[in-house]
């Protein structure tokens, strides 16, 4: 029981440390150089994972990151290997640490805490008391566990044992304090093994997350599980005859997976792709066989536009959360605008069919209305692009300036719901776009984006190019609504 109360203070101790250091307010940067080379992907992942002390829970974000777009997947598993090969910094602390220790770093964070200035470094002194505390007491309860874990005779135990730890605990370096413990007093390579089963049996953090729904967890999870797999099935028979400790093991193992992932990451993308395949974008409601009922075909491709609006509409929508968080960048909309490219592709195609057959004009003003769609996709992604070039520059909109170009994007979204249903046969709807002129809404925002400029805010001179460039291409967009309104109507 002593054992068990001792692992939940270690636990509570690497969660402490982690929620003081990723408050850090360099960890942007340092997520940012991730996007670079992978040997600056490796470096800034160990950097990240010796400050945060969380390699899963930065294999989540970088899940996270994966999903949104902001990181390939060759990117989101080097961030995710590197990252817990750098959290293992913190299991070196308990070889170094004096047994004490704990009772000097509890007091003086407690007396910091009372300082409002410096809390938040009293919380990281918290969480590395309680991380050496739990070892300590986990040491002291040690006994019960030892005795299991001595039936453990062989590498193969030890190795498999330390897989189902890993999976259960989410945390290599929970496993591997457990084998610091059991160093010396187990078969010579067994505690080892457990460090190499721990680090890939933690990779169940993806799983987990793939059971609550998240497909791209299983896109990256099982390349990740695989490659560790491998890899540490070819490192077990080595650790008799190199045999050099278990902390010697857990850093340099994690540390072999993170270098050797880069060159294998196509393998492994492959893999991913062929195991979980994406869905691909097919048009929903166009039939060639209606093309012999003109009527119906031009029913059914109405439907179909109405859906390419929709995608146009959920690229602004994410457009938009891109600008307000200021990160994310055109690798988010590439989904969305796929499915754009592909829908307006066969609409085109069908309603050119159409137009070759029956001439009828409304179809021509299909084609024209699809292919505006599609361009209005191109504007949405220029939009983020030229917010991303700003901020890949370390400079930022001014507050004023964001939130007017926030409520720039946000007429244009509101504007497009009701295109989207226009198309869908609502004519009031387009009608009232129509009603909408915006050339004196823009000129406003430019007007107030001057005074700015006047007043000498130093934001506004710094970001003035992409915010004029940002204001000109949603103006664009709006144009590019009103077209689509007046097609609407003559459908």
């Amino acid at each position: 029981m002593r054992f068990l109360a001792g692992l939940a203070l270690f636990f509570l101790g690497l969660h402490l440390v982690a929620e003081a250091l990723w408050a850090w307010k360099g960890r942007r940067g340092l997520l940012a150089r991730v996007l670079g080379s992978p040997f600056f992907g490796l470096l800034y992942g160990l950097l990240l994972g010796a400050f945060s002390g969380s390699g899963s829970g930065l294999g989540l974000l970088a899940l996270a990151l994966l999903e949104v777009g902001v990181l390939t997947h060759a990117q989101a598993a080097l961030l995710a290997l590197a990252a817990t090969a750098g959290a293992g910094v913190w299991v070196g602390l308990l070889a170094v640490a004096r047994e004490r220790v704990w009772e000097a770093l509890l007091v003086l964070a407690l007396f910091l805490y009372l300082v409002p200035a410096v809390r938040r470094f009293s919380l990281f002194l918290f969480g590395l008391g309680l991380l050496f505390l739990g070892f300590a007491e986990m040491g002291a309860g040690l006994a019960p566990v030892l005795a299991l874990a001595q039936r453990l005779s062989g590498l193969g135990e030890g190795y498999l044992a330390g897989l189902l730890l890993g999976g259960l605990l989410g945390s290599a370096n929970g496993v591997a304090a457990l084998a610091l413990l059991l160093s010396g007093k187990l078969t010579p390579g067994v505690a080892e093994a457990l460090v190499l089963g721990a680090g890939v049996g933690t990779t169940s953090t993806f799983l987990l997350a793939a059971l609550g729904g998240r497909v791209e967890a299983l896109r990256l999870g099982v390349p990740l599980f695989l490659h560790r797999l491998l890899l540490s099935l070819l490192l077990l028979p080595l650790v008799p005859p190199l045999a050099d400790g278990v902390l010697a093991w857990h850093l340099l193992s994690h540390l072999l997976y993170a270098l050797l992932y880069p060159p294998l990451a196509p393998f492994w993308e492959r893999l991913a792709e062929r195991l979980f395949p994406r869905r691909r974008v097919a048009p929903k409601y166009l039939r060639r066989e209606a093309l012999d009922t003109p009527l119906l075909a031009l029913g059914l491709a109405r439907r179909e536009l109405a859906r390419v609006a929709d995608a146009v509409r959920g690229m602004l929508a994410q457009a938009i959360r891109v600008l307000s968080q200021e990160e994310g960048g055109e690798r988010s909309l590439e989904a969305l605008e796929a499915k754009v490219d592909a829908l307006t592709r066969e609409l085109v195609l069908y309603t050119s069919e159409l137009v070759s057959r029956t001439g009828d004009e409304r179809a021509v003003k299909l084609f024209m209305a699809a292919s505006e769609l599609e361009h209005l996709g191109d504007l949405v992604r220029r939009v983020v692009r030229q917010a991303e070039r700003l901020w890949s520059q370390g400079l930022r909109f001014s507050p004023e300036g964001k939130e007017d170009l926030l409520l720039a994007a946000s007429r244009v979204l509101s504007r497009l719901d009701k295109l989207a249903a226009a198309l869908g046969g609502e004519r009031a709807l387009a009608e009232e776009v129509l009603r909408e002129p915006g050339e004196a809404f823009f000129e406003g925002l430019r007007r107030a984006h001057l005074a700015r400029l006047e007043a000498g805010l130093a934001e506004s001179r710094a970001s003035t190019l992409a915010h004029l460039d940002i204001l000109l291409t949603l103006e664009e967009v709006d144009q590019g609504l009103a077209r689509l309104a007046g097609l609407a109507l003559e459908l």
